[in-house]
């Protein structure tokens, strides 16, 4: 099948033939469907799949204002010298009014633009609530299967809640600055514990010192050193070009150490955990929307519940109930078919 009715737009075979030949236009009109139309993503994500060249994914998440964009630019020129095909997912917050984004990262990354080993991609991060745009993944899986094997993923700065860039990545570098409270931020648990190495951007200013010293108190300190060894901390300026060449060697050295302990793999096969879980989630609701008015009974249900100020774990068991005896009931009708 190469279309969907609900949304009218197709998937063409001159598409795929023009993606695989390297159309780069083809390429992001696949990421502008999986963004705009989710309903497209098994599909193409069933047609990419075998086509995946297993690429690592980079994660550089950290507070607003440190300079994600920049460090993001700086690692992903250092790569290309090195002969990789960069692609970079730049993801801009949606305003909570209009749902439109600003998509400023890619005005810092002008310098790279031009260069056909690298693709870069602004998504809005849209409904998503940890960093990311729902379709990052999908917009990652493109990249992959057109070729990129280095692909950094700028995450909405968004402090410790920031975790989804964890399922995403396989590698995740923290970005902070000093002078600005950072530290407090990293002592809450979740986002110290994603990094797997931390980089000080605008070293320039007073506090480095300062910052670097109580980062490596926290982990001297930290349960977790017991078990895993301490994340590299680097200092940097993105901006002035200083500590570059240091963060992008240790990141190379820890992708290395990555593949050869197999985390790689366990992180892949995760992914996919994940994915399968999700779809069979959501096939199963549709499956039960389909054959009830559950939406309905759920909207009029939280009427209810507001004014009568009862709990709403009746009324989940009973809705959980009904969808084991449809699928009880939908077992039964397919064998009697049989």
């Amino acid at each position: 099948m190469n279309s969907d009715r609900r949304t009218g737009h197709s998937l063409k075979p001159e598409l795929w033939d023009q993606f695989f030949k390297g159309s780069r236009l083809a390429c992001a009109r696949l990421i502008t469907l999986v963004e705009n139309f989710p309903e497209l993503v098994p599909e193409i994500r069933d047609k990419l799949f075998s086509h995946r060249r297993s690429a690592i994914r980079i994660g550089v998440t950290g507070p607003p204002g440190v300079g994600k964009s920049t460090v993001t630019a700086a690692l992903a020129r250092r790569a290309l010298k090195k002969g990789h095909s960069v692609g970079v997912i730049a993801v801009d917050p949606s305003s909570p009014f209009t749902g439109g984004a600003f998509l400023g990262d890619r005005v810092r990354m002008q310098s790279l633009i031009g260069d056909p080993h690298i693709f870069i991609r602004s998504l809005a991060s849209r409904d998503g609530h940890g960093g990311l745009s729902p379709s990052t993944p999908y917009a990652a899986d493109i990249f992959d299967a057109f070729g990129m094997d280095r692909i950094y993923i700028e995450t909405v700065g968004v402090g410790q809640a920031e975790l989804d860039v964890l399922t995403c990545a396989d590698l995740v570098i923290l970005v902070l600055q000093p002078g600005t409270g950072d530290v407090i931020q990293a002592l809450k648990a979740g986002i110290i514990e994603a990094a797997d190495m931390f980089l000080i951007n605008k070293s320039d200013l007073p506090g480095t010192e300062s910052l670097l010293d109580s980062l490596r108190f926290i982990f001297e300190i930290s349960a977790r050193q017991k078990t895993i060894p301490r994340p590299p901390i680097l200092a940097a300026s993105a901006l002035h070009n200083k500590g570059l060449d240091e963060a992008s060697a240790e990141m190379e050295r820890l992708i290395h150490g990555l593949i050869q302990s197999g985390r790689f793999q366990k992180k892949k096969r995760l992914r996919l955990e994940g994915e399968i879980k999700a779809s069979i989630l959501q096939n199963l609701w549709e499956q039960f929307s389909t054959l009830t008015n559950a939406p309905e009974e759920i909207q009029a249900a939280a009427d209810d519940l507001l004014k009568s100020g009862q709990s709403p774990y009746p009324f989940i068991r009973k809705i959980s109930s009904r969808i084991k005896m449809e699928t009880v009931n939908e077992k039964t009708c397919c064998e009697n078919r049989r």
